[in-house]
């Protein structure tokens, strides 16, 4: 018994060490005119989500010279302290401000 339980206790210390860890989302909202823009983001993953248009976007971290910026094919999502700014092909669809 003493021998099973030396064998199975470092195994179970292992598991614990590596089980991934849960993720914990961050919510904001913006306001960007006269519509509201919900963004889920998450930090482990660096990545943003958001649904505009009817289209859900998920965007993925990208360097950036100041905020956090987001892209994904053209589309493209930047944060800049309470700012926020949604882009397609270089031209911005939103200007928005966090609530």
């Amino acid at each position: 018994m003493k021998n099973l339980f030396s064998v199975v206790l470092p195994l179970l210390l292992l598991a614990a060490c590596s089980s991934p860890q849960p993720t914990h989302y961050e919510y904001s909202q913006y306001q960007c005119g006269d519509k509201v823009l919900d963004v889920t983001s998450d930090p482990q993953a660096d990545t943003v989500q958001f649904e505009l248009g009817g289209i859900w976007y998920k965007l993925l971290r990208v360097d950036a010279s100041d905020g956090a910026k987001y892209a994904f094919g053209d589309t493209s999502f930047w944060r800049q302290d309470k700012q926020a700014k949604v882009a397609q092909k270089e031209a911005t669809l939103l200007t928005c401000q966090q609530k």
